[in-house]
């Protein structure tokens, strides 16, 4: 912990900030490791002080780590500890996860500071995927594969999407969180790229996708894959067999220093010359690690560029309105040779 600690400090210092506040609790277990729910850290130039509330006041003993540890009262700022009365000449907060009514909390408690909005710089940090975090998120899909495995044998007419979805979550349960809301999808639904789950019960014919992900230790697993109840109509056959040669081509382009965007574009100019373009209206990818969706953006704006250490998706998708839908996500590490698969569920089309 101590080592992230330290980059964070070469990023302060390109920024030119004498200090750094961090509330984003991701950020936080990233720097310090801990999984509580109410928690502060001021990082400066030569210390590190974590804070929470007498709830922690235990759990911090064993997880907490790189930091001094104080136990204020349960709103954090309302009785601000001595150094917070240092004279910081740049005091960074961190603009994407502060309220203007905590910025302004910040400004009285932190009176001789110059505070300064500040871009995500732990988030920068997170990117570049340490091996450990390589083998927590790998393992975390090697469970969502499993699962997903077990979950097929349910899928027969009748059988709700409901069902599908609560099944998933207990499995996961067993064996750590469940990520995001599942998405569990049928008929119809499925031309909705976010549908989550509903009573709706499946009927033969249908395109039935799961967008699902466990949290192990900490760390996510996204994966998406398109089945069919019974045989696969021929108009959405021909658009999973679209949408899996459009995957195939963005991954064959991913390796360190290639632009995000060509990666989406060899997908997206695909899918559009078969004559879909105008159904697939979401980006091709992004991050995963600590959360579900971190750095770097696979879209046609983005304006990030692949490097050694990212983990990203790779999830192209067409939507048919009051039809139904397909999208095939995988997961992979980027290497210094090209990219390593962390998703190994089938992606042939499957009838049921």
């Amino acid at each position: 912990m101590s080592k992230r600690i330290e980059r964070l400090r070469g990023l302060m210092r390109r920024e030119k900030l004498d200090g750094f506040v961090v509330v984003n609790l991701p950020n936080i277990r990233y720097l310090c490791g801990y999984t509580g729910s109410n928690g502060l850290m001021l990082v400066t130039r030569h210390d590190c002080w974590f804070y929470t509330d007498f709830r922690y006041q235990e759990q911090i003993r064993t997880e907490v780590k790189g930091c001094r540890k104080r136990v204020l009262v349960r709103d954090l700022v309302s009785h601000p500890p001595p150094e917070w009365g240092r004279p910081f000449r740049r005091l960074g907060v961190e603009e994407n996860h502060v309220t203007l009514v905590r910025f302004k909390q910040f400004r009285k408690r932190f009176a001789k500071a110059g505070l300064v909005a500040t871009r995500d710089l732990v988030l920068d940090l997170r990117r570049t995927k340490e091996p450990v975090e390589v083998k927590q998120i790998a393992d975390a899909q090697r469970v969502t594969d499993r699962v997903f495995g077990n979950v097929l044998k349910m899928v027969e007419p009748g059988v709700s999407e409901r069902d599908l979805a609560l099944e998933i979550e207990f499995q996961f349960r067993k064996h750590g969180e469940v990520a995001f809301d599942s998405i569990v999808a049928s008929g119809p639904n499925a031309a909705k790229p976010h549908a989550g789950f509903s009573d709706r019960k499946l009927r033969t014919g249908d395109a039935l996708t799961f967008d699902i992900g466990c949290r192990l230790r900490g760390y996510c697993s996204d994966m998406t894959r398109t089945v069919f109840v019974g045989k696969a109509p021929p108009d959405l056959r021909k658009v999973y067999e679209i949408v899996l040669e459009a995957q195939r081509r963005a991954l064959a382009v991913i390796k360190p220093g290639v632009a995000a965007r060509k990666v989406d574009a060899a997908a997206r100019d695909y899918i559009t010359e078969q004559g879909y373009g105008k159904c697939f209206g979401h980006g091709l990818g992004h991050g995963v690690g600590i959360e579900v969706h971190e750095m770097p953006s696979l879209a046609a704006t983005s304006k990030d560029t692949l490097a050694v250490g990212d983990i990203v998706t790779v999830e192209p998708g067409i939507y048919l309105p009051g039809i139904g839908g397909v999208r095939i996500e995988d997961m992979v590490h980027v290497t210094k040779n090209g990219y390593v698969n962390l998703t190994r569920s089938p992606k042939r089309l499957i009838e049921l």
